[in-house]
């Protein structure tokens, strides 16, 4: 019989696209994931991965195993969740991973709900990127994670997980005084790896000119201070936006009208029908229309 932990690991590498990759998200050695392959392979009378480039990819049969693989997961994870749901009223911890501006506004209010909905439940919280966090999730050390998602730029693949929308937030570009000469100012920007940076970049070029990124930060808010200050223009969520104080001034005419970033819920499938994470992801749901700022 083929050893599931050897397959979860050949799911790893399916997820990750790639070993290196993988060995990363799962806090462990690239060598070890390569022996415990070779291993499997041995078992299966298959070659499993084949070298492509600098990397490998699976071959047919390894990517038939990893579908077996997700469906014996979600199984055992219904099963699971069978099991803890006999158990009297809900109750438990659930590890809850989301993005900074989720746990600046958000956090407090999914908590409040979550004590009214299921008082003997209680969330763990850690922030995380949405690749970070999906990671968390497949390797399962997290068991539900919020993510947003710019358009023209999927997260990360999600096989084996279940999705779940929350809404559209409006985002906005903001300017220390009125022009419409974008090009000449400055601009604030998260980092250049981030996925809200590249959809940035690609909403300016669409409207025809190059941001000057002065000022670089992962927070959102530190670019809304800056906006406020007079220093910089900058893209802004509805969350951050509220209450935006003078000399901030709405882009208008020269961008679109619809911009917006796409909230999801991410669970495991198979636990999107455990009473904890459908606990949390309503807490979650009813935070967010408390806040009024998805569509």
């Amino acid at each position: 019989m083929l050893d599931l932990r050897k397959l979860m690991l050949l799911r790893e590498v399916a997820v990750h696209a790639g070993i290196s990759h993988a060995a990363r998200a799962l806090g462990i050695s690239p060598s070890s994931i390569s022996q415990q392959i070779t291993r499997l392979e041995e078992q299966a009378g298959v070659q499993l991965l084949q070298p492509a480039g600098r990397g490998v990819r699976l071959t047919p049969e390894a990517i038939r195993l990893v579908d077996h693989t997700e469906t014996i997961l979600a199984t055992l994870e219904e099963a699971q969740v069978e099991l803890a749901d006999t158990k009297a009223g809900i109750r438990g911890v659930v590890q809850l991973v989301a993005f900074h501006t989720f746990a600046i506004e958000l956090l407090g209010p999914v908590i409040a709900h979550l004590c009214r909905l299921a008082p003997a439940l209680t969330i763990a919280f850690a922030q995380l990127d949405p690749e970070e966090a999906i990671n968390e999730l497949s390797a399962r050390r997290a068991d539900i994670a919020v993510a947003d998602e710019y358009a023209g730029i999927a997260l990360p693949p999600t096989k084996g997980l279940h999705r779940a929308e929350i809404g559209r937030e409006p985002i906005c570009a903001f300017t220390p005084y009125a022009t419409t000469d974008l090009e000449a100012l400055s601009w604030a920007m998260e980092p250049r790896h981030s996925d809200s940076f590249r959809w940035t970049r690609n909403v300016c070029r669409a409207a025809g000119f190059e941001p000057k990124v002065r000022f670089v930060s992962p927070d959102p808010f530190a670019h809304r201070r800056l906006v406020e200050q007079g220093l910089a223009a900058a893209f802004l969520p509805a969350t951050v936006a509220r209450g935006l104080a003078e000399p901030a001034v709405p882009v208008t005419g020269v961008l679109p009208t619809d911009l917006h970033r796409t909230l999801v819920t991410l669970v495991r499938r198979g636990t999107e029908v455990s009473e904890p994470i459908r606990a949390c992801r309503t807490a979650i749901e009813l935070a967010y229309q408390d806040a009024g700022v998805c569509a």
